[in-house]
């Protein structure tokens, strides 16, 4: 049976011209047009039907054939003219092959036979309107599908809401359909699809798949699915909402398993020093970042404040990279002389340990040395600041460490020191009192604990011990102040820079 409220509702943005010599007829049907449409159009005759469609470009003409002036045929061949992709509905009270074959050759969409049904009249419409409807959902996805990278080599849907309304054919191919139609009537929900996978998108009650990235759209989102084959294919998925068109959206989904890279996704894995080591899956990573103009996150830390931008990649050759980020991310990079680079597509962080240029009219930066790393400073639950003015001694039970030393960063759980020299038996959990004097509005500040060995790490020149505080009760007041001052005048040093 057919759903009025349905039709009623699909008619929404489509007008229709209604041509008619019959008065009585034509009121009658222009009341039950106005039901389902917003824009209805009255003539009387064809000259004055054609006058009317050139004003107003109807989606449908319903015209009578018999009509003085202008016959229907007539009117029906100038609108198709003009307009070919107008939808045409022909009204005869002579129902024969004549007249069919005639409304057939000048490509209408129905013939209908007066007097007319209402019934059959809004069979009519409503297979009329599926018609617009479809193909508006066609022309908008092929004007969007420009849009989309490299869509002849990847899998390209326009969603309305989660389901599919058009696919192209490396989709339909994929879940071996025919159309986007049989794709939704085999598969209740695409994300149902996805296989669950370590730091991959799938579906959960609690988490709806579309709800995830309809809220986070142009966001990257590994998905594994399996083909009709029975193969497990990686997926990079990327949502993309239409301007202007509620509920509707691009869906691409990238083939990416020839890049081997699912064992980067596993937790275990990820910290392997052998898949930390494969530049060539970082590259190919990379490369699927940029091709899909995702941006990637820029991590620098000036004195231990942290620096975060956005950043675009440019170009990426063997063994560097060039992006574009802002001029404040480019003077911290600048200062450290290297970057970290996050991405939602990223198992890791990776690092860029050497600049090569910094260009700062055209916003760029090239990097090279670039790897995976395991763990990373973006990750850090405490804010960890380089001093300015201090002293620092170190006392392993009785006795003082009698070397160069300083603090490297110091925050409110812990210090880390550089020795010239590693003191003898220190070992993880040893406890020591370390002293400091730190500088505090041009006083100083002195802070006398306790603290535990915590790691330590060794470079050409010095060792890199951290020591966890053991406060007593109280202990940690003044540190939270010079935290929180020393903050604001690295902030302060920090805006200076950048005018500099």
């Amino acid at each position: 049976m057919l759903d009025l409220k349905q039709l009623k509702m699909d008619t929404h943005g489509i007008s229709v011209l209604y041509v008619e010599d019959n008065g009585v007829l034509r009121e009658n049907a222009s009341k039950l047009l106005k039901k389902f449409f917003v824009h209805v159009y009255i003539a009387s005759d064809g000259k004055e039907g054609l006058e009317t469609f050139k004003k107003n470009h109807p989606n449908i003409v319903i015209t009578d054939i018999k009509m003085p002036q202008m016959d229907g045929f007539t009117l029906s061949r100038e609108i198709k003219r003009i307009a070919p992709e107008t939808e045409i509905i022909i009204m005869s009270a002579f129902d024969d092959k004549e007249n069919l074959h005639a409304s057939v050759k000048i490509g209408v969409m129905d013939f209908l036979a007066k007097p007319v049904n209402i019934t059959e009249l809004t069979e009519v419409l409503n297979r009329t309107v599926h018609k617009i409807r479809v193909q508006k959902d066609t022309n908008l996805f092929y004007a969007h599908l420009k849009n989309i990278f490299n869509y002849q080599s990847s899998m390209v849907a326009m969603l309305k809401d989660s389901h599919p309304l058009i696919a192209n054919q490396m989709f339909l191919d994929f879940f071996s359909v025919d159309s986007a139609e049989a794709f939704n009537k085999e598969h209740a929900d695409l994300g149902r699809e996805f296989l669950q996978h370590d730091g991959f998108l799938f579906n959960t009650p609690t988490a709806p798949w579309f709800d995830e990235v309809q809220s986070n759209a142009n966001k990257l989102y590994h998905v594994k699915l399996k083909n009709t084959e029975g193969a497990i294919r990686h997926l990079i998925l990327k949502y993309q909402k239409i301007p202007e068109k509620v509920a509707y959206g691009i869906l691409s989904l990238d083939d990416v398993t020839e890049l081997n890279l699912l064992r980067l996704f596993d937790e275990k894995q990820s910290k392997n020093d052998e898949n930390l080591q494969n530049s060539t899956a970082m590259f190919n990573l990379l490369e699927v970042i940029q091709r899909n103009s995702a941006k990637v996150m820029l991590h620098n830390y000036y004195k231990g404040l942290s620096i975060t931008n956005e950043a675009i990649i440019v170009e990426i050759q063997e063994g560097s990279i060039v992006l574009k980020s802002t001029y404040i991310q480019q003077k911290a990079i600048q200062f450290e002389g290297k970057t970290l680079i996050t991405s939602e597509a990223l198992p890791n962080a990776i690092a860029c340990d050497e600049v090569i240029k910094i260009t700062f009219d055209k916003q760029s930066l090239e990097f090279k040395k670039l790897h995976f790393v395991g763990s990373s400073p973006i990750k850090r639950s405490t804010i960890r600041l380089v001093p300015d003015k201090h002293t620092v001694s170190l006392f392993i039970g009785e006795n003082k460490f009698q070397g160069e030393i300083s603090i490297e960063d110091i925050s409110l759980d812990a210090v880390r020191l550089s020795l010239n020299a590693l003191p003898a038996g220190l070992k993880v959990d040893d406890e020591v009192l370390i002293d400091m004097v730190l500088t505090m509005d041009n006083k100083p500040l002195i802070i006398n604990t306790n603290a535990l060995m915590f790691r330590k790490s060794e470079s050409k020149y010095n060792y890199s011990i951290v020591f966890k505080f053991k406060f007593k009760e109280g202990g940690r007041s003044e540190l939270v102040q010079y935290i929180t001052k020393r903050q604001m005048a690295i902030i302060r040093e920090f805006k200076g820079m950048q005018n500099g």
